[in-house]
């Protein structure tokens, strides 16, 4: 029983984890936000339950805690360092899964009052990108064991969301009501509440409905996305059935159309054909579009002649982004009759986003073919930058057969037509941008 708890924490942290990674680069840092918004003398601060009093192993120097590794290195460390070096010396550990092992017992041989100190001494040895599994874990025991001076810290000590909105993630699991009263009361504004995703990441486990309704006040942006993204696990648990009904009870358009977006690109993953029947019957144009994309690229992978047919039959707008999903590895498998396909779709279908996935899949191996495609795109911006990466490429690998297309090519703008000159300088060292 203990190995299957062991296990099924251990999932949860990998999954916490790699929803970090996924989700770094759309979550902006919000350094001296913080004690903006969050004035603890002035804001209702949660209660700060205490456990009850038990032998730690810190205290006597032994440990009654069935300890999750078998490492005799973890083994050590947690039974014969205090807590503060511990802690140290366990997020030094090179494997992974032994380090999250260390973590999860380490959290369960904490006071309330060896917290802070814990969560300090890791934060201080930066916070690094593998870093924040552990952080998570050292938030979430802490937001169990005394939210209140958990959030206390974390508005006083960090500058994003990810710490309180942790915290308040394990206080509603256990107490949803307290956790959002403080939520609300912390927030001040028409912006988006960004402890409302805390709170609904900790109640949509347990309470989906009650965390569909948080999600709907919460305006069009960024924390909305998130908070969909963040229940739609939940929400698949019902069923692909059950999860499109789920939508239908959205009252906001926009939300509604993104869970769509998100059901259906996740369910295409594993049953292309069953989202491409559920995308024909959708009424919302631009949801189709949106997966589109996502589709073809999964039946591709399954029956690629069954994704060409496919996407033919589709209206023009939507099928330019089955095209492009479909493209890739066609180009892959054989380029010339991917490029007979291009040309066959090109009068009445926008082919540029599909011409830059083909042009990427293809100029290393046919540079010349990308090249002419690339010339066909309607978007200047967008050309111009497909110029530069597959004619750079091209000029460093056969400089004359690069340097022929573009002198015999009409209509080239001065920045492509020079481009061979400015590598020429760079790579003798006399400078020249892009």
């Amino acid at each position: 029983m203990q190995r299957t708890i062991s296990l099924l924490l251990l999932t949860w942290i990998l999954t916490l984890g790699g929803a970090f990674f996924i989700g770094k680069s759309t979550h902006p840092s919000t350094t001296g936000q913080d004690s903006e918004l969050l004035r603890p003398e002035s804001r209702t601060r949660p209660s700060s339950p205490r456990r009850s009093p038990r032998t730690g192993r810190h205290a006597s120097g032994q440990t009654s805690l069935p300890l999750l590794s078998d490492n005799t290195r973890v083994t050590d460390i947690l039974v014969r360092r205090p807590p503060r070096q511990a802690v140290v010396e366990l997020a030094r550990l090179v494997d992974p899964v032994e380090r999250a092992k260390g973590f999860l017992a380490l959290v369960s041989s904490l006071e309330d009052d060896d917290f802070e100190g814990v969560v300090a001494d890791f934060r201080a040895l930066g916070m690094t990108d593998q870093r924040m599994s552990e952080y998570a874990i050292l938030l979430h025991a802490w937001g169990k064991v005394n939210p209140g001076r958990a959030l206390e810290y974390a508005m006083e000590h960090t500058g994003t969301a990810f710490a309180k909105q942790a915290i308040l993630a394990s206080w509603a699991a256990e107490a949803p009501e307290a956790a959002l009263e403080f939520a609300r009361s912390n927030h001040e504004g028409d912006a988006a509440n960004p402890f409302l995703l805390g709170v609904i990441r900790g109640v949509a486990p347990q309470d989906l409905g009650r965390a569909t309704d948080l999600l709907q006040e919460l305006p069009y942006g960024d924390e909305r996305g998130k908070a969909l993204r963040a229940m739609l696990p939940y929400v698949m648990e019902t069923g692909v059935d059950g999860a499109i009904n789920w939508t239908a009870n959205l009252a906001d358009d926009r939300l509604r159309s993104g869970a769509l977006t998100f059901i259906l690109s996740d369910v295409s993953k594993s049953e292309p054909e069953k989202a491409a029947t559920l995308m024909a019957g959708l009424k919302d144009r631009e949801t189709a579009k949106r997966v589109a994309d996502d589709i073809g690229a999964s039946l591709a992978r399954r029956d690629l002649d069954r994704a060409i047919s496919w996407s033919e039959a589709l209206q023009p707008d939507i099928r330019s982004e089955a095209v492009e999903g479909v493209i890739s590895l066609y180009a892959s498998q054989d380029a010339e009759a991917a490029s007979r396909w291009l040309e066959s779709l090109s009068e009445e279908t926008n082919l540029d986003a599909a011409i830059r996935r083909f042009a990427w899949n293809t100029q290393s191996r046919e540079p010349e073919l990308a090249a002419n495609w690339v010339h066909r795109m309607t978007d200047e911006r967008r050309r111009n930058e497909m110029y530069y990466g597959v004619l750079s490429q091209w000029l460093r690998s056969n400089a004359s057969a690069a340097r022929a297309w573009i002198d015999n090519t009409p209509g080239l703008p001065e920045r492509v037509t020079a481009l061979p000159e400015r590598l020429d300088r760079r790579s003798r060292g006399l400078g020249g941008g892009r």
